[in-house]
């Protein structure tokens, strides 16, 4: 099996078994309770298009906004500066995850289109190799890497 296609199988995998899906996650989690923010995280600035740091909202709203932010890296690689990706902005739950999930595909519909040698090239300048295929490991690379900023 190709290296892309082992990347594709481990980063399906981690998004449907029934742990890991958002949606089996989040069943039944009302829209208070999305909101509900942990005192960790009361002195969190609160970022323009996010939800409040520390919610359920704002942690699915988080990983929808890296997905897109790495798909458009790899759309464009090698970079010579990190794109100025927007926040999702505020939704109610089901919205985010629908959101996370549209994000999500496009992110591996990007990823299928990597060759073998593609996983070795820049995604950019600053990083030398791809992240989200470097470490082999799609759920770690893949809901934050180094240009995360949240």
């Amino acid at each position: 099996m190709s290296q892309v296609l082992c990347l594709l199988q481990m980063f399906d995998d981690n998004w449907s078994h029934q742990c890991e899906s958002w949606r089996s996650i989040l069943q039944g989690v009302t829209s208070e309770e999305s909101l509900w923010q942990g005192p960790a995280y009361a002195a969190e600035p609160f970022v323009q298009g996010l939800p409040e740091p520390g919610t359920i909202r704002w942690q699915v709203a988080h990983l929808e906004h890296c997905a897109r932010h790495y798909t458009e890296i790899l759309r464009k690689r090698p970079i010579a500066r990190e794109p100025a990706t927007p926040p999702p902005g505020i939704a109610e739950l089901p919205e985010l995850i629908n959101r996370l999930e549209c994000a999500r595909r496009l992110l591996r519909e990007e990823i299928q289109r990597l060759s073998e040698v593609d996983l070795d090239a820049p995604c950019a300048a600053w990083n030398g190799r791809c992240r989200v295929c470097a470490t082999g490991h799609p759920s770690r690379s893949v809901a934050r890497g180094p240009a995360c900023r949240y």
